[in-house]
Formats: C-alpha cells, sequence, structure tokens
C-alpha cells in the first residue's frame, strides 16, 4: 500500500517562515528600548517563535528543540549547559517518571473502576442534581489521575448510556450540556496534579521567575488551591445544568443512575487496587514532607529523596510486586509507551527561555512588569484573579492551550512576585489560575486537543451554534468558585 505523501499548505508555509523570523532573524534586528538589551529582545523573538509554531500545529518536538538551537545562538548560553540544566533536572525527571507510574494506573483500568465507584451511588437515585454534581466531581477525579482527554471519553461514555435508559435524544439540552461539563470537568482536573503535564510545565516556568524575585512556591499549596476549585466548578456546574443550560431532568430521577453507571464494575481488583494504592502513595510524598517535624531522625536522609526519586521507588515496586504471575508494570515497555516526550521537551524549551526572558540583566522582565503594573496592578486580588481566569479562557478557546499557557505564565509572573512579596501571599495558589483555565478548551476546534472531540460528536453537531450560545455560561461558572478558591487559601496557607 503506497503512503499518502504529506505536503506543506501555503498557510503552513508562512506559519513556518513566521516562527523562524522571529527565532533567528528578528532579535537582531529589532531595536532594544528602555532596559531591555539585545538579548532581551532576543529572547522575547524566540519566544514568540515558539509559540507561534505551538499555535499554528507543528506539534511539540520540534518548537522545543529550534527554541534550544535558537538561545545557543544568541551566546546566551551553550547547548550543553542547556540540556544539562533541563533534561537534567529534577523537574524533567519527575515528569518522567510520573508518566510511567500513571501508565500503570491507566493500563490496569483502575482509574476508569474509580470512577464509576463514585458515581453509582444508591444514594443519587432520584436526585438528579446531587448526582450531576458529584457526576462531574468524578470526571475533574479521573482527570486529574489519568489524563483530561481519557476523563472526558469516559465520562461521555456514561452520559449516552444514560441519555439511552433515561430517554434523552442527541439534540436534547441534558446531553450537550452533559458534555460540556464533562469536557471542562475532565479538563481542570488535568491540572490538578502539579507534577503532570501542563501544569508541571507552567509550575516550573513561574518557579523559576518568582525564585529570582524573592518569592517561594510549593506543590502542595498548588494541590491544594487546584483541587478546592475542582471541587467547587464540579458542584456549581452539576446545580448550573437546569436553571442555566435549561437542562430537562426529570427523566434523569426517574432512572436506576446506580446500576447503569455501575456497568463494567466498581470493584477493584488486586492489581487495579495495588496500582491505584501505590501511585497515592507516590504523591503523598510531597504532603507528608510539608508535615514531618525537621526534627526527628532520618528526616534529612528522607529529604534527599525528592518527589521524582520517590515516584521512581514506586515504579520499582511495580515491577517487584507480582500479581496472578505478572508484575504491576514492566518498566522497559512502560518507558517507550508511556513517556510523552513532546511535553518532556516543551518542559526543558519553556525552562530555558522562561529564564532567559526573566533574566534581570536583560531587562525583558522589568519592562513586563511595568506593563502589567499600569494595567492590573492598582486591582484587588480578588479582581485581579478573576480578571486572570476569565482572560485566560478566554484566550484558549481561541490560541492552543499549551500556547496560552505559557503566554498568560510569562507576563503575568513579575505581576505575581509583586503580589507575594507585598501581600504576603502564598502566590502557589494562584498558578491553578492559569494552568486549570488554559486547560479548559472547548469553544473553538483549534482550543485544544479534547475540543474537536466535543465539538465532532454528533449530539454537538445537530446545532453547532449552541456551544456559543450556552457554553458561554462555562465562564462564570468556572471563573467564580474557581478564583474564591485560589485567593481564599492563598491567604490561608
Amino acid at each position: 500500500m503506497i503512503e499518502k505523501k504529506e505536503t506543506y499548505t501555503t498557510k503552513q508555509i508562512v506559519n513556518l517562515v513566521i516562527s523562524l523570523f522571529f527565532m533567528f532573524v528578528f532579535g537582531w534586528i529589532c531595536p532594544t528600548w528602555g532596559e531591555v538589551t539585545r538579548q532581551g529582545v532576543q529572547a522575547i523573538g524566540i519566544f514568540i517563535g515558539g509559540i507561534w509554531m505551538f499555535a499554528t500545529r507543528f506539534g511539540m518536538v520540534a518548537p522545543s528543540l529550534l527554541i534550544i538551537f535558537a538561545m545557543v545562538f544568541t551566546g546566551y548560553n551553550t547547548g550543553d549547559k542547556l540540556i544539562g540544566n533541563t533534561l537534567g533536572s529534577s523537574v524533567v525527571w519527575q515528569l518522567i517518571i510520573i508518566f510511567v507510574v500513571l501508565y500503570a494506573v491507566t493500563e490496569s483500568g483502575a482509574d476508569a473502576v474509580l470512577a464509576r465507584w463514585m458515581i453509582s451511588r444508591k444514594a443519587f437515585n432520584g436526585r438528579p442534581r446531587l448526582f450531576t454534581s458529584v457526576f462531574f466531581l468524578a470526571a475533574t477525579v479521573l482527570g486529574a489521575i489519568a489524563s483530561a482527554l481519557g476523563a472526558y471519553l469516559f465520562s461521555i461514555a456514561m452520559v449516552d448510556s444514560l441519555a439511552k435508559t433515561a430517554g434523552y435524544e442527541n439534540r436534547s439540552q441534558w446531553k450537550k450540556a452533559m458534555y460540556t461539563g464533562s469536557i471542562v470537568c475532565a479538563s481542570i482536573g488535568g491540572g490538578i496534579l502539579p507534577f503532570k503535564g501542563m501544569a508541571l510545565m507552567i509550575f516550573s516556568l513561574m518557579q523559576t521567575g518568582l525564585l529570582d524575585a524573592g518569592v517561594q512556591i510549593d506543590q502542595v499549596s498548588y494541590m491544594a488551591s487546584a483541587a478546592l476549585a475542582g471541587v467547587l466548578v464540579a458542584i456549581c456546574f452539576g446545580l448550573a445544568i437546569g436553571p442555566l443550560f435549561r437542562a430537562d431532568l426529570s427523566k434523569l430521577a426517574a432512572v436506576d443512575v446506580a446500576a447503569v453507571t455501575a456497568e463494567g464494575g466498581t470493584h477493584f481488583s488486586k492489581r487495579q487496587g495495588w496500582s491505584l494504592g501505590l501511585f497515592f502513595i507516590g504523591f503523598a510524598y510531597s504532603i507528608v514532607m510539608v508535615f514531618l517535624p525537621k526534627s526527628i531522625p532520618g528526616y534529612a536522609t528522607f529529604a534527599a529523596i525528592g518527589q521524582g526519586t520517590w515516584f521512581a521507588f514506586m515504579v520499582v515496586l511495580m515491577f517487584l510486586i507480582h500479581i496472578d504471575g505478572e508484575p504491576l508494570l514492566k518498566p522497559d515497555q512502560a518507558m517507550g509507551k508511556a513517556v510523552h516526550w513532546g511535553i518532556v521537551l516543551a518542559v526543558c524549551a519553556f525552562t530555558s527561555i522562561g529564564g532567559m526572558v526573566s533574566d534581570q540583566a536583560l531587562g525583558v522582565r522589568g519592562w513586563l512588569a511595568g506593563i502589567m503594573s499600569a494595567l492590573l496592578g492598582n486591582m484587588p486580588l480578588v479582581v485581579f484573579v478573576f480578571v486572570l481566569v476569565i482572560l485566560t479562557l478566554a484566550m484558549t478557546n481561541v490560541f492552543s492551550n499549551t500556547a496560552t499557557a505559557v503566554i498568560i505564565g510569562t507576563i503575568i509572573g513579575p505581576l505575581l512576585a509583586t503580589y507575594g512579596l507585598t501581600l504576603g501571599i502564598n502566590v502557589s495558589c494562584l498558578i491553578p489560575a492559569i494552568v486549570m483555565s488554559a486547560l479548559c478548551a472547548f469553544l473553538t476546534m483549534a482550543a485544544g486537543g479534547s475540543a474537536p472531540l466535543y465539538l465532532g460528536t454528533e449530539t454537538m453537531r445537530d446545532k453547532p451554534s449552541w456551544v456559543f450560545k450556552y457554553g458561554l455560561w462555562v465562564f462564570p461558572i468556572v471563573a467564580v468558585p474557581s478564583t474564591f478558591a485560589y485567593v481564599l487559601l492563598a491567604y490561608i496557607l
């Protein structure tokens, strides 16, 4: 069979030329301004060019490698040092290992069993609002443990089963609203854990600039804030599905939802139980370290392990523990199948260019801080975070979610540092406002990886204008409760 050849379209060629121009030409010919140095201008050009390639569908690997090469070309750093500081960093090590651990959980099917168990309680029968809120909460949890895409696909399969039993048609408001809630909550859930995917990318990007400004951030505070936001958004979406989306819940109230959603099993096998248990033990390390007294014997040794190495120990345990004659995980195979190298290289590239952009000596950070302070600096923290969430939601539904998160994270970083230093708040709790909002992409085909699968379903194709008429309710449903969560915990933690 002859493979179909792929040729560049005119649009792709134009986008590629624009990207390469910004990466390799712009920084050399554009005049400097204010406090921004020549290398500062070059950093801006490389950043714009890399984002442009991401946003115009050139994947993640090629743009990431070009960013690193362009940085070397400016003389800012050597290639060996850039690779050593990125691929050899604890952040990337942690990211690679978590991919392997999560692979074991998803391959065992433990994540789906957990979700089915959550939504198949008999107490939900006859209580459609309670069931819907818990359903969206399960999608959020599944998005955190597995992936946003997997959580969405699982959720709509459940929605289809419920619709068939209750008698909801594809064009019904209920089914469209449930599809929408599923993709939103699954996407938001994907940003709860700060050591996987985009969350780790943005966390490490923000960490570089904030540490330089004297502001400390930690993953536990991020998790607490993101988890509370995820829970509140799921509950609000469940309560809003009737009044805001005009969904008829009477049919759902008459269905035995416990029986329908339990199909496929709600009890963990030994393999599933062990896999999920070791995963939870893995990320519990960071939480335990917060509360573990430094005075106890052996604290220094335990603290020196680090989150990434602790996850690596979980991988070893999964290999050594055999259930029914088979190990929970075969690391040799998993390393080849589980690691998303595009994400790994993107973390390396944007951590590097983020560090270059935020380098005080190059002047870009001070320039951006001045602009952001003029635009948003006088806002109370609550208003600032609300505007940040709404702005990110709007951008991510036009551009790609990765590009949006990196742009917003880089621009907002100096202002977060100012809030942290002046108000004494925990800005770790505000970083999910960027990550979780950027992941909430569903309005247009260009928004994110799951958006075409959502908009292309028979349910949503029935009336394409529906998503712009009712889907815009997602903005306040996400922004109001999540802003409350971020700001509350920023002051408390």
